[in-house]
């Protein structure tokens, strides 16, 4: 989950300052830069659209997994849960806002180093996104098929018989998006690789380049010695609060 937080992070990067042209009521002004209730809802909006392909989570499975109370989502969902309550998104997304800013004065993502880890990350994020498009693209659930898999799991698990249908098929309708996703990635991944046509050099031998050992200094991260400890840049975590019982 940790991962995904980073990962949506990255993608709300540009959205940050996209209040531009937007005529819609002002929340607050950092640094000149508006937040403003669409610019805001739309970035609500892609976040809970990005987390739903990066996990493989319906969309209105994520949807109703939101809404709940805390106390009523399974306790591997509870910290999605936390997150993505408008409060608690707002204050991830100001924070995240005045931080760029910050960098931005200071020329931070001007700096080589970080323009190469952005393109790395962006490189990360259109591949994850893209293979997630096409694997979805080929899934075609029925109702047939989602009804006779809301049985199954009516038989199997004892929380799903007391759903009532309708959600009973929403988790089904997962259920299967998740297994023929698994079945359809290898075939969708080897039909990217014929896409792109690849020449190997027959002259460098990639064998023993690959099994050279990767130093400090080979990739710039020897620092020298410093008489006083820097303080610590981490952001703050936030973890969900617990319930009773818990």
């Amino acid at each position: 989950m940790k991962k995904n937080i980073i990962l949506i992070s990255l993608i709300l990067f540009p959205a940050f300052f996209a209040g531009c042209g937007d005529n819609s009521e002002v929340i607050e002004t950092l640094d000149g830069n508006k937040i403003t209730v669409n610019s805001f809802e739309d970035t609500y909006n892609v976040a809970i659209d990005a987390m739903s392909r990066v996990q493989n989570i319906e969309k209105e499975n994520l949807l109703e997994f939101i809404s709940k109370d805390i106390a009523e989502v399974p306790e591997q969902m509870r910290a999605l849960n936390y997150q993505f309550q408008k409060k608690n998104f707002y204050d991830q997304y100001r924070d995240m806002m005045i931080t760029t800013i910050a960098a931005e004065k200071e020329g931070f993502t001007k700096r080589d180093d970080i323009k190469k880890i952005l393109k790395f990350q962006e490189m990360q994020i259109v591949s994850q996104l893209y293979v997630m498009h096409l694997v979805e693209s080929k899934i075609k659930i029925s109702e047939e098929e989602a009804m006779e898999e809301c049985q199954k799991l009516r038989a199997k698990e004892p929380q799903v018989s007391s759903l009532p249908i309708d959600r009973c098929i929403l988790f089904a309708r997962a259920k299967l998006k998740k297994d023929k996703s698994q079945e359809i990635l290898p075939k969708v991944l080897e039909r990217i690789k014929e896409q792109v046509s690849i020449k190997h050099n027959d002259k460098f031998d990639l064998d023993a380049f690959l099994k050279r050992k990767t130093t400090a200094a080979a990739t710039g991260t020897e620092k020298k010695e410093e008489t006083t400890t820097a303080p610590s840049t981490e952001a703050p975590k936030t973890e969900a609060p617990k319930t009773s019982g818990q």
